[in-house]
């Protein structure tokens, strides 16, 4: 009989100048159980990893995790939730969130009459 327990994926979250990046480890997450949201400058990503039960198989033991999972992340005042892109590849979801451009200071001009 499935178990339906909560566990929480390992994530690395990295920085560069032009965007920010989570990479959360799903082996044996069917991608279609993943899910990406962000409202009012969160992230949510949930989802679950369910394992085939064979019938008349009894498990001796068990370390790999199953059931349902959720990790939120507040984004920084800097990100641009509306360019958010995720892509799962290997077993692994990236979630690329780019940096809004920052207004760059310009010289103005000053208009001699």
């Amino acid at each position: 009989r499935a178990q339906c327990r909560r566990w929480q994926p390992v994530v690395d979250i990295s920085e560069s100048a032009n965007h920010y990046e989570i990479q959360l480890e799903l082996a044996g997450v069917n991608p279609e159980q993943v899910q990406v949201e962000q409202e009012n400058n969160v992230l949510k990503i949930s989802g679950e990893k369910q394992r085939a039960e064979a019938e008349g198989l009894e498990y001796r033991y068990r370390e790999r995790n199953t059931g349902s999972f959720s990790r939120s992340f507040r984004l920084p005042e800097d990100a641009d939730g509306s360019a958010i892109q995720a892509k799962f590849e290997l077993g692994v979801l990236n979630v690329t969130i780019p940096k809004k451009v920052q207004a760059q200071p310009r010289k103005i001009e000053i208009q001699i009459s």
